[in-house]
């Protein structure tokens, strides 16, 4: 099995543990769309949120039927940002601030007060069709992503249908016709030694890229750039700003959930973080001490939009982990 079971998470603060999101799917309340579900569900589970303020979130319901009303509402909802919708829609600042801001900065990885309005109601609206279990979530119980994950589809697809994939491999140029608009080859650089090569004859080019190689590529393919303004501007998005550790203790440390959200810690320094027990996800305990004898546990955390986080040292980033926000 690659999959964990669906677990629980837990918010934390300062102040302890603020909520915990159960495992939807395993309860018998009833299914109802989002947000009632969520806030009908995890009605008991909030640990200092007032009542008062956890209902004010019930005012987002108008906006996740209304946004894609038509182009113009949805233009005008991006326009907006998530920020500005909650204060029009009514929900109080507490909950924005001890819930929904950790949630939007691990989930979109970027706070309300830069996130596009339609972008939040979007995200609303597709657990809305789904139901609240759909916010529930299953962790990979072995190894890595890619090893259990990636590569055997990646080898599947090579001994069943042909896929070459092709190592060291880095595209310059997207080639197109700009009489019919199709991409009509790109050009390759290989190896160490740096070898050009041109692929043509393509039925289709999908783009998989990161801010910075998007950048690249666009600059080195004038032709694309003219044809697709939407991709140069793509191009000139930014990054967002990611720190991920990870911890071996010497100790086992038990927690409510092995999944858990960190929010308001004065070190995150208007980041999102999140740390995993993973000896409570993955079995394998000398796997995750390199085949070693396992001695306590091992922490994951990540930090987003952790520009502000970025300077520091990894010293210091271990004892921002280890002596503010875990001990919470």
């Amino acid at each position: 099995e690659v999959f964990t079971d669906f677990t629980g998470s837990s918010f934390y603060s300062p102040y302890g543990l603020e909520a915990t999101a159960p495992v939807f799917s395993s309860s018998s309340l009833p299914q109802l769309p989002s947000p009632l579900g969520q806030v009908f569900a995890t009605f008991t589970n909030f640990k200092r949120i007032p009542v008062s303020d956890r209902t004010t979130m019930l005012g987002l319901l108008y906006s996740i039927l209304d946004f894609a009303r038509s182009d113009k509402t949805f233009e005008a909802y991006d326009r907006m940002t998530a920020h500005e919708l909650f204060i029009r829609m009514g929900v109080s600042k507490r909950l924005v601030d001890d819930f929904i801001r950790p949630t939007l900065l691990v989930g979109l990885f970027k706070p309300p007060e830069e996130l596009s309005a339609a972008v939040a109601m979007e995200l609303l609206y597709f657990y809305a069709l789904a139901h609240q279990t759909s916010f529930d979530v299953r962790w990979i119980k072995q190894k890595s992503i890619a090893e259990v994950l990636i590569n055997p589809l990646a080898n599947k697809l090579i001994d069943e249908h042909g896929l070459q994939v092709r190592s060291k491999t880095f595209v310059k140029e997207i080639l197109v016709d700009e009489a019919s608009k199709k991409v009509t080859g790109i050009s390759i650089t290989r190896g160490k030694d740096g070898q050009d090569e041109t692929i043509d004859d393509l039925d289709a080019c999908v783009l998989a890229l990161g801010a910075k190689g998007m950048k690249y590529l666009m600059a080195g393919s004038p032709a694309l750039a003219k044809i697709a303004p939407e991709l140069s501007r793509a191009s000139s998005l930014g990054s967002i700003d990611v720190i991920s550790t990870r911890i071996w203790l010497d100790r086992y440390v038990v927690t409510q959930n092995p999944a858990n959200v960190l929010s308001k810690f004065e070190g995150l320094r208007g980041a999102g973080g999140t740390f995993f027990l993973l000896d409570q996800l993955q079995p394998d305990q000398r796997a995750l001490w390199g085949g070693e004898e396992a001695q306590g546990s091992v922490l994951a955390c990540d930090f987003y939009n952790a520009g502000g986080l970025l300077p520091l040292s990894e010293k210091d980033i271990i004892d921002l982990l280890m002596k503010e926000l875990l001990p919470a």
